[in-house]
């Protein structure tokens, strides 16, 4: 049997994907989100890089986070999750905080949620985009929406009007990336 040349580039890429921290081939990647979060690190991201579990202050996210990842033009300064939700759920997140114009408070955005209800094998994935999240608000990333308390994965926790959190909270887990997949391999090519 002929495998076509895309396929063969495919098989050729995935090989050359390892389990191991730093060992991705990041010369054939465009989008870090898209291209680098396999089932292992959706599972456990901190065998790959360092991360933040729990919950993010929205300072470190301008601080430390935005701008940190290899995204494509239109994802750039977005910040990335990885999520295991109350009802079972692997998946990943990318997300901004973002000032109102009309002054109001800020309001956290996500962009794009990705989730696997069967993160082995890939299958029953949900896609949910621009989830909007006003200050003190919660939400249920299995259904996409602004939850109550109970069945919400997420919180804008706003402590004081200028200290915030995005956190986990009723038994889903957060982890937030703090180095590109990709950082070994940039620095070495400087």
């Amino acid at each position: 049997m002929k495998i076509p040349f895309i396929g063969t580039l495919l098989i050729l890429t995935l090989i050359s994907v390892s389990t191991d921290a730093g060992e991705f081939d990041c010369r054939v990647i465009y989008d870090e989100f898209d291209s680098l979060m396999n089932k292992q690190f959706l599972i456990n991201p901190s065998e790959y890089v360092n991360t933040v579990k729990g919950r993010l202050s929205r300072d470190d996210y301008f601080g430390k986070q935005k701008g940190l990842f290899l995204l494509n033009e239109e994802r750039k300064d977005l910040g990335i999750a990885i999520i295991h939700t109350n009802n079972n759920t692997w998946g990943k997140l990318l997300y901004k905080w973002e000032e109102p114009s009309d002054g109001d408070a800020p309001i956290l955005i996500l962009k794009e949620v990705v989730l696997y209800r069967r993160v082995l094998d890939g299958t029953e994935l949900r896609i949910f985009k621009n989830i909007i999240v006003k200050s003190s608000f919660t939400v249920d990333l299995d259904s996409g929406k602004l939850g109550t308390r109970e069945s919400s994965d997420l919180w804008f926790e706003n402590v004081d009007g200028k200290e915030m959190y995005l956190k986990a909270i009723n038994g889903a887990s957060v982890d937030f990336p703090m180095e590109s997949m990709c950082k070994k391999q940039r620095q070495n090519r400087e």
